[in-house]
């Protein structure tokens, strides 16, 4: 029984010196995985080329090229919402593809490269409806908060009339 006591205990300090070993190597592993997935995560988007810009211009502009052609032979007094949609994403697209491309220098201005002004000139019927529906919205929007502003302030109930005869 002398002996059993202390091969115990030293088998326990064993054990326990094992445990401490992997967990250290398996804390250095995750540091590792870890340090590996902060480097890609980190990693800067590579720019675009000019002909991916290009591409990327041409396509929104076509897609306003299409709407042109829609309402030249469905003509029509508004543009849905859908249709605004798609002008302003395309708006938005395109002055960022002509910044990207001015920020990498590789504008090479009229007649390879237009400015959204240009652009705007080639889809008249597109830009004209879209000012319209927009000042229209705008109008409508700006009269309904007019008329409730009239009855928030009046502070009178309108369906509330008695016809009285004496």
């Amino acid at each position: 029984m002398t002996t059993f006591l202390p091969l115990v205990t030293l088998l326990l300090i064993l054990a326990m010196m094992c445990f401490l070993l992997y967990y250290f190597y398996i804390q250095q592993s995750l540091a590792g995985i870890s340090h590996q997935l902060a480097n890609l995560q980190t990693t800067q988007a590579l720019p675009r080329g000019p002909d991916l810009i290009r591409r990327e211009k041409a396509y929104r502009h076509d897609q306003l090229v299409l709407l042109e052609a829609e309402l030249s032979n469905y003509p029509r007094a508004f543009l849905t919402e859908e249709e605004m949609t798609v002008v302003e994403v395309a708006r938005k697209n395109i002055k960022h593809c002509i910044d990207e491309l001015k920020q990498s220098g590789e504008w090479l201005g009229l007649p390879f490269d237009f400015e959204w002004s240009e652009m705007v000139d080639r889809v008249p019927k597109v830009i004209s409806l879209y000012r319209l529906t927009l000042a229209q919205s705008s109008w409508g929007d700006t009269a309904q908060k007019q008329s409730e502003d009239v009855v928030d302030v009046s502070g009178q109930k309108k369906d509330s009339f008695v016809l009285r005869l004496a």
